[in-house]
């Protein structure tokens, strides 16, 4: 009995875990051909330049917060937050570089890829030059907090798990008459 108990708890976690551990899909990535400043910069939902202050990776995510120096489009805060699924479309971001970014509305969120003229703001001069002056941002944001919140996820799934654990030992202990 008591095997069988161990067995079945064993069972339920390597589940549980299982559950929580999903592959992510995989998506290919095919860009036509980079399209000129203008029509990337009517396209863009925020176009701006601006160093990356911090990265967080999550579960096959990121969330890539910006220092905003300046702004062309759909940008009037000091920071940005860009997030976007790691994929062979992902630009390689990197914490303290500065970027001219081109993002796209992706599910409520900005995102950018590889296929957009998103690049690092050193090989951007003709990006710039045709962009012209970009306006500073006027409004004064700290949203490092929005970066990392608080993880709760699959609580849904633990906390039962949990619960069955602490319901099988008191069951056992009681059978056993300890």
């Amino acid at each position: 009995m008591k095997l069988r108990i161990i067995s079945f708890s064993l069972a339920v976690i390597l589940m549980a875990a299982g559950l929580t551990a999903f592959p992510t899909a995989s998506h290919a990535c095919k860009c036509v051909g980079e399209p000129s400043v203008e029509k990337e910069l009517e396209s863009s939902k925020a176009v701006f330049s601006g160093k990356i202050i911090d990265i967080k990776n999550e579960n096959n995510n990121r969330k890539i917060l910006f220092e905003v120096q300046d702004a062309w489009k759909g940008v009037s805060q000091t920071e940005i937050i860009l997030k976007d699924e790691w994929s062979s479309c992902s630009i390689d971001f990197y914490k303290g570089e500065s970027y001219l970014v081109y993002a796209y509305d992706f599910q409520g969120e900005l995102t950018t890829n590889i296929c957009d003229r998103t690049k690092e703001l050193s090989s951007a001069e003709d990006d710039l030059a045709a962009l012209g002056t970009g306006a500073m941002p006027t409004e004064e944001v700290d949203l490092q907090k929005q970066l990392h919140s608080p993880v709760v996820r699959y609580i849904y799934i633990w906390l039962p798990l949990v619960g069955f654990l602490i319901v099988s030992a008191i069951i056992f202990r009681k059978r056993s008459g300890n």
